[in-house]
């Protein structure tokens, strides 16, 4: 209790810090690089430090090839995809590995809607290169983690840390780890933020979805003082992760008889989920949106933007991307819940590692979730969670 006391004091935050205000500080510290290349230019000087280190090196170790670990990732140029790299490079360079990045395609969630943004021409660009992507079938875009996957193979890679699309893109993945390997040794395959009934996987490390959906649903009763109608909002039905929020929402709303929950909408972009919230505002009375993943987050967030009802509608979503922290700023957003990405790509590496050296291995790791609010989202703590790749 004294610990929880001391974080609220003031001393323990960063008083009047502006999220915009906060990534120009970040940009002006490192003239003519945006924000994003700040995890490249980090990337690029771990590499350099663990090259120099091994030069000066003398044992006969020295001389011995470093294990390579690649990263697969969906997630693409968003905020939980840096933090996860970050992490992965801090352990490479802990351990001696060589740690290669491969990226089947750009994220959903950075697909965005130009009636609701600002069209720079920086925003444009990145709209453009990603509406391609969004416009690949689901069966390609498996297909297409599928290939990244083979890619890191073939560049010798010893293990694979995976944040997978579907069950199906995990089983092919697991499939070629394990008929790839030249020398007659399963390569490790270490699933991040997912989980899957699928044979063959080392370790998991993935928040606790289920404990994840009651903070949610919990949080979203406190603010409708325990009356009103909830919408759910998410992708894929499919995705055993999701599926286990959405339940973990379930068991706690249904403590509160007068809070009704309608059956969860699916949306899987940021522009669907806008759509989405749009028809059932226009349909239904709706005092509060759960939303299962950071598109439907935004998408739902766009919508009150447009009415101008942000102040009427409850917003608790799943995610710390920089659009989420700056209306959670705003008081779009009530609630987040906030994974440690940062943990996840450093204890998925060394899970990695740990097999490649014959030592015990954790079939599942639980990564911390935080419930983040305007109260808390300064705490000390809480910095290191939400943005992991300034310090």
């Amino acid at each position: 209790m004294a610990d929880n006391q001391v974080n609220r004091h003031d001393d323990h935050r960063v008083k009047g810090l502006n999220i915009r205000t906060f990534w120009k500080k970040v940009a002006a510290s490192f003239p003519g690089i945006r924000k994003r290349r700040l995890v490249t230019l980090t990337a690029a000087s771990c590499c350099c430090l663990l090259m120099c280190s091994a030069c000066g090196l003398s044992s006969p170790d020295a001389m011995a090839v470093p294990p390579r670990i690649a990263l697969i990732t969906p997630a693409g140029t968003g905020e939980l995809a840096e933090a996860i790299r970050l992490g992965a490079e801090a352990a490479a360079k802990e351990n001696g590995a060589e740690l290669i990045t491969v990226e089947a395609y750009p994220s959903d969630g950075d697909v965005y809607t130009p009636a609701i943004l600002d069209s720079t021409g920086s925003q444009m660009q990145v709209k453009q290169a990603n509406i391609h992507s969004q416009r690949l079938s689901r069966s390609a875009r498996e297909q297409a983690q599928v290939e990244a996957a083979a890619s890191a193979l073939k560049q010798g890679a010893s293990a694979l840390l995976v944040d997978p699309l579907s069950e199906k893109a995990l089983s092919d993945i697991i499939q070629e780890a394990q008929t790839t390997n030249s020398i007659g040794t399963i390569v490790p395959v270490i699933v991040l933020n997912d989980e899957f009934p699928v044979k063959g996987i080392t370790s998991v490390i993935s928040m606790d979805n289920v404990e994840a959906g009651r903070q949610a649903g919990q949080a979203m009763a406190e603010l409708l003082e325990g009356k009103g109608h909830v919408a759910l909002l998410g992708p894929d039905p499919l995705n055993s992760g999701l599926i286990q929020r959405e339940q973990g929402v379930m068991e706690a709303l249904v403590q509160y008889p007068n809070i009704q929950v309608e059956p969860k909408s699916i949306c899987n972009t940021r522009d669907g989920c806008w759509q989405t919230a749009k028809q059932l505002l226009d349909q239904q009375e709706v005092d509060g949106f759960i939303t299962l993943q950071e598109p439907a987050s935004l998408g739902a967030a766009d919508e009150l933007n447009r009415r101008k009802s942000a102040d009427k509608v409850r917003i608790v979503g799943f995610g710390s991307e920089q659009q989420q922290l700056e209306q959670l700023q705003e008081g779009v957003f009530d609630h987040l819940i906030v994974q440690n990405g940062y943990s996840a790509g450093y204890l998925g590496l060394n899970q990695a590692v740990a097999r490649l050296n014959n030592q015990q291995v954790q079939a599942r790791v639980l990564l911390e979730t935080k419930l983040v609010s305007t109260d808390n989202m300064f705490w000390m703590d809480n910095q290191k969670l939400l943005f992991p790749f300034v310090q």
